[in-house]
């Protein structure tokens, strides 16, 4: 530091000098006396040559610096002793914007440990993808769930499953996509989510992987049990008088009244279960949607026309007007159709003050969203639950298919259905559809 000082006092020296043997040949001229000049002025060119040559350096290692920084090399350092030394306090100026570039390469570093120890950390797979697909950083456990020791590129999985490569190629940022595929040691089944970020200029999409295996195998259970209880509740309802009054016929020793009453109650038992085993068809054998393109109002006034509300109001916004959906149009009729018979049950009891609204408008993300309201007051909390199981319902001689149908439908559409909002004031479906 000591040397830094004696260098700066050098230079302040030259300044000084500049200054000063520029106002001693001002004095000159400005008296004209010009015999000393000659001298002051060659002095004068030596101090602006010696600054020129102190600047001409710092521009020289501010450039070395600029360079050095560009190619990722922080070895470098000026001298500020011997030969140099009268450059020392421009070289203890660049030494500390090095030792500050210094600092801020090492807290980037820092940071970029702490990044990856929490990627390696989390409990899913996480992949950062160029737009090109090549794969610019994975952890340990998207390794593991796609089942390969490294990856490069995402084509590297079309070994494993195309499906896969196509949907990490094709998944939009923002959205979700299941996929499923075989192993030699099993099935497997991957949820993909997608987000977007930028880094270096480049386009980079950072992809996370879970394994859903587990958590589809215990909803599939639970809707088999359900299935199950309803299934065995409906039968054993159907056989069970069938049973008794079988038991009864056994024994009626000719009586022809007796036997004609019951082969009629064998026969409507009979008949009920038949139209149970058609609704049980009804929901397992939707057809796949023919889709074409239709304009969303008209069809809204087209399945309203078909209802009856008698007393209760209805309000419809479909913005834009001119929305287009494209989509199965029967199968879309029959969901509204369905969700409206529930609506305008549940207002009937209200007269006119019941109001039904229809209301619809386009997401950022281009999606078509669809809310179908009512003020028919709260569903129960145990009826929500089960609004969407197959042949559930607490409605005398219902079949409890509606709705369970309406979301398999949507489902087909690649879209989804639910209930989005209940309360004693309002009451509201939404359907989402691409």
């Amino acid at each position: 530091m000591k040397q830094g000082k004696l260098s700066f006092s050098r230079l302040a020296v030259l300044v000084v000098l500049l200054i000063m043997l520029s106002a001693a040949a001002g004095w000159f001229l400005a008296n004209g006396q010009h015999g000393l000049l000659p001298l002051v002025s060659v002095l004068l060119l030596f101090v602006v040559w010696k600054l020129v040559g102190v600047y001409r350096k710092f521009i020289k290692n501010l450039n070395f610096i600029f360079h050095a920084v560009r190619n990722n090399d922080y070895s470098f350092r000026f001298a500020t002793r011997g030969g140099n030394s009268r450059f020392s306090v421009v070289n203890y100026s660049l030494n500390s914007i090095k030792e500050v570039l210094d600092d801020a390469k090492l807290k980037v570093a820092e940071k970029e440990r702490y990044f990856e120890a929490v990627i390696e950390c989390a409990n899913i797979g996480i992949m950062i993808v160029h737009e090109n697909g090549a794969v610019a950083r994975n952890n340990k456990k998207a390794l593991a769930l796609l089942g390969v020791p490294m990856l490069s590129h995402i084509n590297r999985l079309r070994p494993l499953s195309d499906e896969l490569a196509d949907t990490m190629f094709a998944i939009p940022p923002g959205e979700q996509r299941i996929v499923r595929f075989s192993t030699e040691a099993s099935d497997v089944c991957l949820l993909l989510n997608c987000s977007l970020m930028n880094h270096d200029g480049h386009s980079l999409r950072v992809i996370t992987i879970e394994n859903i295996n587990r958590e589809l195998d215990i909803q599939e259970v639970l809707s088999w049990e359900k299935l199950t209880r309803i299934l065995t509740h409906e039968i054993m309802n159907s056989l069970a008088p069938v049973t008794s009054i079988s038991n009864t016929l056994l024994h009626c020793n000719n009586d022809d009244v007796t036997l004609q009453q019951g082969l009629e109650t064998i026969h409507s038992t009979s008949d009920r279960l038949m139209r149970f085993i058609d609704s049980f068809r009804t929901v397992t054998r939707i057809p796949l949607p023919q889709k074409q393109a239709f304009y969303l109002l008209g069809l809204v006034k087209e399945t309203v026309a078909l209802m009856n509300f008698g007393q209760v109001k209805l309000n419809v916004s479909v913005q834009p007007a001119d929305t287009i959906i494209y989509a199965d149009r029967d199968q879309i009729s029959q969901v509204f159709l369905n969700i409206l018979k529930n609506a305008v049950e549940a207002c009937s009891a209200m007269g006119s003050e019941g109001c039904i609204e229809i209301r619809s408008h386009i997401a950022p993300d281009e999606r078509v969203h669809i809310e179908i309201g009512n003020n028919g007051g709260v569903v129960p909390s145990e009826v929500a639950e089960n609004l969407f199981t197959p042949f559930y319902t607490t409605k005398q001689g219902g079949s409890g298919i509606g709705l369970a149908v309406s979301k398999q439908i949507i489902r087909l559409h690649g879209g989804s259905l639910q209930l989005a909002h209940n309360s004693d004031e309002s009451v509201v479906f939404l359907i989402v559809l691409d």
